[in-house]
């Protein structure tokens, strides 16, 4: 317990150093309070996060999908006994033990399900038997629920049950058949010039019994990306379907309720006395789909859906469903895989900031506890003079200064705990442990060393040596050390980056920034003696005495210190990191935008004939259309199979219209004869001769370059490109269509808005959409977790900044009063007026741009150093590893805005000074 001297002490010791104790207690509650919201906001982000990976997952991924296969092909030709009521559909009795198996917790996170039966392909007829079009024309027949609240009508409306009968004709016989209502899209309907209340003969393959079915509505999908669509394409509108012999079908879907159940199964397939309905229908693929909510879903479920996934391996109730063959799809095991990854990605690109403005934070306050404790500094020694114990010295001079920034620390982290939802982690307490109490250290060790070696000052020749000796041997151990530790950090990230990568932090290898750049610290320390002391030499020789003055006094260190260097270099470092992974984040995601994309705009389409291409080409602000076919392929080079992006169209048109964006197009190849086709290559497809299989055919092609970055981004996914002539591929493979249209960045933005529905822009309705580089791109910059890097690194830039800007004012605080001693005594010798400012400058910015300069070269090298722990693609959509490419720029603006904070903090400590009591004015000659 402390006795009423020593708080008196202590409250008149805080009086004292109150500016620093203020500076100390601000500094500790912000820290407090971001540290504490760090992980907070990453908690509320990994949420928003999860949902935004659900929602842009292929919609097969982001369900739990269970299909049922038809037990039997279709029977024979249908009777003349009239229609019966079919069986009975079987979407109830599945659904409940599904729902069984889901769980309630699962079950909760759930959108509305969907339930459909699908027929095989069949050839569409007029009810006379005449082809519905003149080419082949055909369609499935799909019984589908939730139908009415994915579409908006655009002619008639929703189909009901099937209450009208009919009579078809086949063979010569007449069939009594129940007309079956039915829905398609309006683009269909164009297509095969169908209308509201026409009627239509399906004849499926393997009969020919006719199903006659009825338009009632024609639609267009309320949201063309839902995944209510994704299940079956043709409901949407024409889908390509490649045939047998390397052509391609255009086929669509006709939909019916799902209370046509019965009536389509019976008239695909009559069943025989003594079948029970209840058995559901032999001929008809039924499929049930359980969507996840994304809004829904927080990263507190992960546990339930992975149980989930594997409950749906192993539960025996799946296989108990009398009479049906049940079998489960889904992708979420992946997706909260992925979901993990991308943030053990995020904790890893976020820990470097935190990590930096941590440390930066403390040499701040440390800094500040040493300048509080040199004010004290003679009240310090008169108080150890009069026999005051080292115990009490360190309670009123070192402890109690810095006493409110642990209260005010925990204030912050405390209003930060109650003001944000989430859980703050034990990494988050123990760096604001490390904020409140590393100032108490710092101020007590350097009031022991100061204390002890007052007392060990011995005048004679032999102690004096000794005391020098003791000086040098522990500043070259600290500095080993600081290297040892830089270096081990290096190594470690080096050794277990991938480690680090996948989510096990490393606190140490997050340091390496810091410790590199203390590093570089002791190098300026070392190296700006003699390189004052040589500026100071050159301005000698010259006129005037304050540049010659100043570079002196740089060089015996009269402005400068270990800790406000090391302060300076380590804020230069942070933020020149910080910006170099910004730009780094930004550029890739760009390049990832165009590797998706294939350039500025691209339109997608069934089919894009020429007068389709005329079309786009005729709508406002459209300068360019450059047809393409662009397909997943593969390249077989001696018996390995290599997936590729294969693009074929004019090469060197489609080089003139990329040129100058980051996708790579090299010359265009020579056009070929008799031989191999030729094709330009991306990465891992090695020039040479192979064959690529497009359309189940092989084509040989012979790879005349590569490029390592003729590179397509496709679902996330990076894959090698094949670059070739859309004529040339033609000849081998006819079915090669063009079904996109590549367009500059004005073409993209003028379709993007001329037409609500994709399929107006076109007369034959057959463009599917348009996209945009830019569009993608910000996209993926609005996802939840780039843009808390984002805003964490924009965040830590600013708080970097401040910190730095606080330690350069230390420093001339630090050295105020010396430099107005120096000041006071050249007056005397005729320096002028106002010139002690010149001093200053002189004086400190050479350090100040000194140590920029070198913490800007390590930022500038930063990235390279941490790349083995840096995963990108969750923040670019990009490669997991793209090249970190310093910035030479970034560095040198990042120094030169080090040195401008430098200008600024002189600019204020001069006010400050012009302010200062009147004695000190007096003293240094100015007047009153």
């Amino acid at each position: 317990m402390t006795g009423p001297r020593t708080r008196t002490l202590l409250v008149r010791g805080l009086a004292a150093v109150r500016g620093p104790v203020a500076l100390m207690a601000v500094l500790g509650l912000l820290a407090g309070a971001f540290l504490v919201t760090g992980p907070r906001v990453v908690d509320r982000s990994a949420d928003a996060a999860l949902g935004d990976l659900l929602a842009g997952a292929p919609a097969a991924a982001r369900e739990v999908g269970v299909t049922s296969p038809p037990s039997r092909p279709l029977g024979p030709p249908a009777t003349a006994d009239p229609p019966r009521e079919g069986p009975v559909a079987p979407f109830e009795a599945v659904d409940a033990v599904l729902r069984d198996v889901l769980g309630p917790e699962v079950s909760g996170l759930l959108g509305m399900p969907t339930w459909a039966a699908q027929s095989e392909p069949a050839a569409l007829l007029r009810p006379g038997g005449t082809p519905l079009r003149p080419d082949t024309t055909r369609a499935v027949l799909r019984a589908q629920s939730g139908l009415d609240a994915h579409v908006r009508w655009v002619d008639g409306g929703a189909p009901g049950p099937a209450n009208d009968t009919g009579t078809t004709r086949a063979g010569g016989t007449r069939h009594p058949v129940r007309v079956v209502p039915v829905a398609l899209a309006a683009a269909t309907a164009r297509a095969w010039g169908v209308a509201v209340g026409d009627v239509v003969d399906a004849v499926p393959e393997g009969t020919a019994d006719p199903v006659r079915v009825v338009v009632t509505g024609t639609f267009t999908p309320l949201d063309p990306g839902d995944g209510f669509w994704a299940a079956e394409p043709r409901m949407a509108g024409l889908a390509a379907i490649p045939d047998p012999l390397g052509g391609v079908t255009e086929e669509a879907a006709l939909v019916a309720d799902v209370a046509s159940y019965g009536a389509l199964s019976d008239a695909l397939w009559r069943a025989g006395p003594g079948v029970p309905r209840d058995a559901g229908s032999p001929v008809l693929a039924a499929s049930w789909r359980y969507p996840v909510d994304a809004g829904r879903v927080r990263t507190r479920d992960v546990g339930s859906v992975r149980a989930l996934v594997t409950r749906l391996d192993t539960d025996p109730r799946l296989r108990s469903v009398p009479g049906r063959t049940l079998t489960t799809t889904t992708g979420l095991g992946g997706l909260v895989d992925e979901h993990a990854t991308a943030l053990a990605a995020t904790a890893v690109m976020t820990g470097f900031a935190t990590t930096g403005l941590t440390a930066l934070t403390v040499l701040v306050l440390a800094l500040t506890a040493l300048v509080a404790l040199a004010r004290r500094e003679a009240e310090t020694a008169l108080l150890r003079a009069r026999g005051g114990s080292l115990r009490r010295l360190l309670v009123t001079g070192a402890v109690g200064p810095v006493l409110p920034v642990v209260l005010a620390a925990a204030a912050g982290a405390v209003a930060a705990a109650i003001a944000l939802p989430g859980t703050t982690g034990r990494t988050a307490l123990v760096q604001v442990s490390v904020v409140a109490l590393v100032p108490a250290l710092a101020g007590a060790l350097a009031l022991v060393v100061g204390v002890r070696a007052r007392e060990r000052r011995d005048p004679g020749s032999h102690a004096a040596r000794r005391v020098r000796v003791v000086r040098v041997l522990r500043r070259a151990v600290g500095e080993a050390g600081v290297v040892v530790l830089a270096v081990l950090a290096v190594t470690t990230v080096r050794s277990r980056g991938a480690e680090i990568a996948s989510g096990r932090q490393d606190w140490f290898a997050a340091l390496v920034p810091v410790l590199v750049a203390a590093a570089a610290a002791l190098v300026v320390l070392r190296v700006l003696p003699p390189l004052a002391r040589r500026a100071a030499g050159v301005a000698a020789r010259r006129r005037g005495l304050v540049a010659f003055l100043g570079l002196a006094r740089s060089a015996r260190g009269g402005a400068r210190g270990a800790l406000p260097v090391v302060t300076v270099v380590v804020g230069a470092a942070v933020l020149t990191l910080l910006a170099q992974l910004t730009l780094t984040l930004d550029t890739e995601r760009e390049t990832a935008a165009l590797r998706t994309v294939g350039a500025e705009g691209r339109v997608d389409a069934l089919r894009l004939d020429p007068e389709d291409v005329e079309a786009l080409l005729a709508r406002p602000g459209v300068g360019s259309v450059l047809p393409a076919y662009v397909e997943a392929a593969e390249v077989v080079l001696a018996g390995e199979s290599t997936p590729v992006v294969l693009v074929a169209t004019d090469v060197a048109a489609y080089g003139a219209l990329v040129e100058g964006t980051a996708l790579a197009v090299p010359d265009a190849p020579a056009e070929g004869q008799d031989g191999p086709v030729p094709v330009l290559g991306g990465p891992g497809l090695a020039p040479g001769t192979a064959d690529l299989v497009v359309r189940g055919q092989r084509v040989p092609i012979r790879v005349v370059s590569r490029d390592s970055d003729l590179v397509r981004v496709v679902d996330g996914r990076s894959a090698p490109a094949v670059l070739v002539d859309l004529d040339a591929l033609q000849d081998p493979v006819p079915a090669v269509r063009a079904d996109t249209a590549f367009l500059d960045s004005a073409g993209a933005r003028a379709l993007l808005g001329a037409a609500e529905d994709p399929a107006e822009l076109t007369p034959s309705g057959r463009v599917s959409g348009v996209v945009s580089a830019d569009a993608v791109r910000a996209d993926v910059a609005g996802l939840a977790l780039p843009r808390l890097v984002t805003g964490t690194y924009l965040v830590g830039a600013v708080l970097a900044a401040a910190l730095t800007l606080v330690a350069l004012l230390l420093l001339l605080v630090a050295s105020r009063a010396e430099r107005a001693a120096a000041v006071a005594r050249l007056r005397t010798m005729g320096l002028p007026r106002g010139r002690d400012r010149a001093l200053a400058w002189v004086e400190v910015l050479p350090v100040v741009a000194l140590g920029g300069l070198a913490g800007a070269a390590v930022g500038l090298l930063g990235p390279t150093l941490v790349a083995p722990a840096l995963d990108l693609a969750p923040f670019t959509g990009s490669l997991t590893r793209p090249p970190l490419d310093p910035s030479p720029l970034v560095a040198l603006g990042v120094a030169a805005g080090i040195t401008a904070l430098g200008g600024l903090a002189l600019v204020l400590d001069a006010a400050a000074a012009r302010r200062g009591p009147l004695a000190d004015h007096l003293r240094r000659g100015d007047t009153a």
